[in-house]
């Protein structure tokens, strides 16, 4: 009887605003919304928020009980698996961590990428887990626009996909790769990076296989793709000198990296699953506006109550899903939290990655002139171009935000997403305050460069350079040596924490 009440409570204004009330997270940022929008907003915000989500959830719980025919969101559970049901499993976690160190400005010098594989099940600690690094200096790379803010992202993101790969290849019992954060970013941001060198790409592919050849293979396998299909199409003018200097544009290399994924997953049997889970997606509205509230407003429109929400929020320009969510500080995080129950997952989408691709300037490595290249052919309806990615939402806790789960959509048939939330699921519950995967909480401490690492390597730093200044010689040779211990500390770091 008292379950049958809540369910009901669910359904009224009341029982919404004290469900607000005893999650602090959904509180807080509701009051936070409230005292950022508009004044003529201010009013009701909570109440009117209230009013809303009980309109929501009628509308999917009718369309769950086949009393209306257009869905406003379609809810799954999450099917109930155990650890035996898991029992053998072999999963990698996969993390990147960028350290910085302070000299006259920020200055990135190194990066570790870094696995966590598991057998779960496993009762002999040294075959039940196994840490691995992929670790770059920054500074050896001759591509990539060093100048850019965003010059670390992509080799970050680089690194972490030939992590993922070399997992792949390091593991041929592999159930399940996760990636912490999206499967595939905004790439569209990253247009017009100087193209990486082939020493580069050597450098990145220096940890990546134990047999050198499978390495080099790589690399001649994107070389002949870009020469047949990509680079003629990009850069027209230079693509005969791109292909002779053996360089690598970063986003054809990130895509290739990708589909590279897909082609390895999809010819084992049984083939792996390759799941991005992103921790905080706080502002991210794209589910929100284009599937959600889209489907609120064609109703209203079919109904002629296009007035709906301006009547609600009293104001008169909540004509649209976009101004809807703008205006109010809506979030896909903060809608689904209060639509989905935990252990449910919803309906998924094709995010849209790629809307930005376009013409842009670019230089070859060492090169002081700029030519125009077109980033249009990596668009995913071309053959070489990145691939389509499918996103949902699955609700861990009631003390925390939605994950958001991305999968490849090549890949996401319903069994797929099932065998994904499900795991997704079982590794989150193992930190129910936190409410995120266990695994990648675990990696993302391990490729973490701490910041006592790199204060410390900032004062030897600055005393080399200080030393070798008054002697009137800086040797290189002694800095980078000093780098290389730095990114090769491959044991835990809090073993070679500081003593005093």
């Amino acid at each position: 009887m008292n379950q049958q009440n809540g369910q009901k409570r669910r359904f009224t204004e009341e029982g919404i605003r004290q469900e607000i009330q005893q999650q602090p997270h959904l509180f807080a940022k509701l009051a936070e919304n409230a005292l950022t929008v508009a004044e003529s907003l201010r009013n009701n915000y909570f109440k009117n928020t209230a009013q809303f989500v009980k309109a929501l959830r009628l509308a999917i719980h009718q369309f769950e009980a086949g009393e209306r025919t257009d869905p406003i969101l379609k809810i799954e559970a999450v099917k109930d698996i155990s650890w035996s049901d898991v029992k053998d499993e072999v999963v990698t976690f996969i993390d990147g961590g960028v350290g910085q160190v302070q000299i006259s400005s920020q200055i990135p010098i190194l990066l570790r990428v870094g696995s966590y594989s598991v057998k779960t099940g496993e009762r002999q600690l040294a075959k039940r887990e196994e840490f691995g690094y992929y670790p770059i200096i920054l500074g050896d790379l001759e591509g990539g626009s060093k100048d850019r803010k965003d010059f670390t992202d992509i080799v970050r993101i680089t690194a972490e996909l030939l992590g993922g790969l070399s997992a792949l290849e390091r593991t041929p019992d592999l159930k399940l790769l996760m990636f912490h954060g999206p499967l595939v970013y905004t790439v569209w941001h990253y247009m017009g990076h100087t193209p990486f060198t082939e020493k580069d790409i050597d450098l990145f592919l220096n940890q990546y296989a134990e047999n050198p050849q499978l390495a080099q293979q790589l690399k001649e396998d994107f070389l002949e793709e870009a020469k047949i299909d990509i680079y003629p199409k990009m850069a027209p003018d230079r693509s005969d000198e791109w292909i002779r200097q053996r360089v690598f544009e970063p986003l054809a290399w990130m895509s290739f990296l990708l589909r590279e994924l897909i082609k390895r997953a999809k010819i084992r049997s049984p083939s792996p699953m390759i799941v991005g889970v992103v921790e905080r997606s706080t502002i991210f509205r794209e589910f929100s506006e284009t599937i959600l509230l889209e489907r609120v407003f064609q109703g209203l429109r079919r109904k002629n109550k296009e007035d709906y929400f301006n009547r609600i929020y009293g104001w008169s320009d909540l004509s649209s899903p976009r101004a809807l969510l703008e205006k109010l500080g809506y979030t896909d995080t903060l809608l689904l939290a209060m639509l989905l129950q935990p252990g449910q997952f919803s309906e998924s989408w094709v995010i849209n990655k790629y809307g930005g691709f376009s013409r842009s300037e670019i230089s070859l490595p060492g090169e002081s002139f700029f030519s125009v290249a077109n980033w249009n052919c990596l668009r995913p309806d071309n053959t070489m171009g990145f691939p389509r990615v499918r996103g949902l939402y699955v609700h861990v806790s009631d003390t925390t935000d939605p994950l958001r789960v991305e999968v490849f959509d090549e890949l996401a048939t319903d069994q797929h997403i099932q065998d994904i939330t499900q795991r997704v699921y079982l590794y989150a519950r193992l930190l129910p305050g936190y409410g995120f995967p266990v695994g990648l909480d675990i990696v993302d401490k391990y490729a973490h460069v701490p910041n006592w690492m790199t204060d410390a390597y900032s004062k030897i730093i600055k005393y080399q350079l200080s030393s070798s200044l008054q002697r009137g010689e800086i040797n290189d040779a002694e800095m980078r040596q000093i780098l290389i211990q730095a990114i090769y500390m491959t044991k835990r770091d809090w073993l070679f924490r500081p003593q005093y």
